[in-house]
C-alpha cells in the first residue's frame, strides 16, 4: 500500500515563504573589481598571478592578468580577502580587499594600480643596503683611528662593486688620514669619474696634489672644485696658499678674499690676507687684517707671533 503526504495548502505557503526569504550563504554576486599591475616604471605586466582567498569562508578565487596588465572579478561575493599578486622574476606582493558591506545591486570597485618590484631590483636594494651599511661602520672606524680596520671593510665593499663612489671616496679620506696621498689621489680620481658633480672629490684630490708638491695639479683640481661648488671657501684658501707659495701674491690675494667674503671672521684667511699685503708693501691694510686675525685666534703663541708682527709693521709705517 502506498501512502501519500497530504500538505495543508496553508502550511506549503508558509513554507515556501518562509525558504524564499532565507539567504543562502554564498550566492550573492556583489561586487565588480578592475585593476591593473605595472611595474616600478609603470609598464603593464601580463601573465601575474591573482590570487583572493575570503578569510571568513575559505573561498578562493583567481586568475591572470591579460597582456595589458589588466584584471577583473565579476559578481565576487562580499568578503574579506587576503590578494596575493605572483609572477615569475618578481617579489611575491600581498593586499587585503575589504569587500564586507552587503549590497543589494553589483557595485564596481576600481583598485589602484599594483606596483610589483623585479627580484633584480629588490636584490640591488639589497646590495645598496649593505653597502650603506659599510660605509657607516668604516666611518666610524674612522673616527676611531682604526685606519687599517677602515680600509678592509671598504675593500670589501669595492670587491662587490668598485665603482662605488661613496666607498672609493671614503678609501680616499682614509689614505690621507693615513699620510698617503699618491694612494688617495687614485681613490679620489676615479670618483671625480664617476661623479663630476661631486666637488668634494676634486678638493680632496687637489689636497692629495699639494701634498705631492705638484702645485699645477692641484690648483687645476681646485679650480674644478671652485666651478661645481663656488660656496666652499676652504678650497680658495688652498689656491690661495698655493699661489701664495709660487708668488703669486695678487692672485693669492684675490682667493683669501673670496674665502673671507664667504667667511669673513675666520682668522687663518684673515691673516693670509694681511701676509698678502705686507707682501704688496700696503702695511697700514696688512695691520688691519692681522689685528682682525689676532682677535680671532686662541693659541697663545699665534697671538704672541701677531702681536711682534703688528709691531715691527706699526714701527714702518711711522718711519
Amino acid at each position: 500500500m502506498i501512502y501519500r503526504l497530504r500538505l495543508n495548502p496553508a502550511v506549503f505557503a508558509a513554507l515556501l515563504t518562509l525558504v524564499l526569504a532565507r539567504p543562502v550563504l554564498g550566492q550573492y554576486r556583489e561586487y565588480h573589481i578592475t585593476g591593473k599591475v605595472v611595474d616600478t616604471q609603470m609598464k603593464p605586466l601580463e601573465g601575474v598571478e591573482i590570487t583572493l582567498r575570503d578569510a571568513l569562508s575559505s573561498r578562493s578565487y583567481s586568475m591572470k592578468t591579460k597582456n595589458n596588465g589588466d584584471f577583473k572579478f565579476v559578481g565576487l561575493p562580499r568578503g574579506d580577502y587576503k590578494v596575493v599578486f605572483k609572477k615569475a622574476g618578481y617579489a611575491v606582493k600581498e593586499d587585503q580587499w575589504k569587500l564586507i558591506a552587503p549590497r543589494s545591486v553589483m557595485e564596481k570597485v576600481e583598485i589602484p594600480p599594483i606596483s610589483m618590484v623585479s627580484e633584480e631590483v629588490v636584490q640591488e636594494v639589497q646590495r645598496l643596503k649593505e653597502t650603506e651599511a659599510g660605509v657607516k661602520a668604516a666611518s666610524e672606524k674612522l673616527r676611531q683611528g682604526d685606519f687599517d680596520g677602515a680600509l678592509a671593510g671598504l675593500k670589501a665593499i669595492l670587491e662587490k662593486d668598485p665603482r662605488d663612489s661613496n666607498a672609493l671616496y671614503l678609501t680616499g679620506v682614509v689614505y690621507l688620514r693615513k699620510d698617503l696621498p699618491a694612494e688617495a689621489s687614485g681613490a679620489f680620481l676615479k670618483v671625480t669619474e664617476l661623479s663630476p658633480k661631486f666637488a668634494a672629490a676634486f678638493y680632496q684630490l687637489g689636497v692629495c696634489y699639494q701634498r705631492q708638491d705638484q702645485p699645477d695639479k692641484a690648483l687645476a683640481e681646485f679650480e674644478k672644485a671652485i666651478a661645481v661648488e663656488p660656496g666652499n671657501p676652504d678650497v680658495y684658501y688652498n689656491s690661495g696658499l698655493l699661489l701664495f707659495g709660487l708668488t703669486r701674491i695678487d692672485e693669492a690675494l684675490a682667493h683669501f678674499e673670496k674665502a673671507l667674503a664667504l667667511r669673513p671672521d675666520d682668522p687663518a684667511y684673515l691673516e693670509m690676507a694681511g701676509r698678502c699685503y705686507i707682501n704688496r708693501a700696503d702695511f697700514p691694510k696688512a695691520v688691519a687684517y692681522l689685528e682682525k686675525a689676532k682677535a680671532g685666534t686662541t693659541d697663545p703663541e699665534r697671538i704672541k707671533f701677531l702681536d711682534e708682527l703688528i709691531a715691527t709693521l706699526k714701527a714702518q709705517i711711522k718711519k
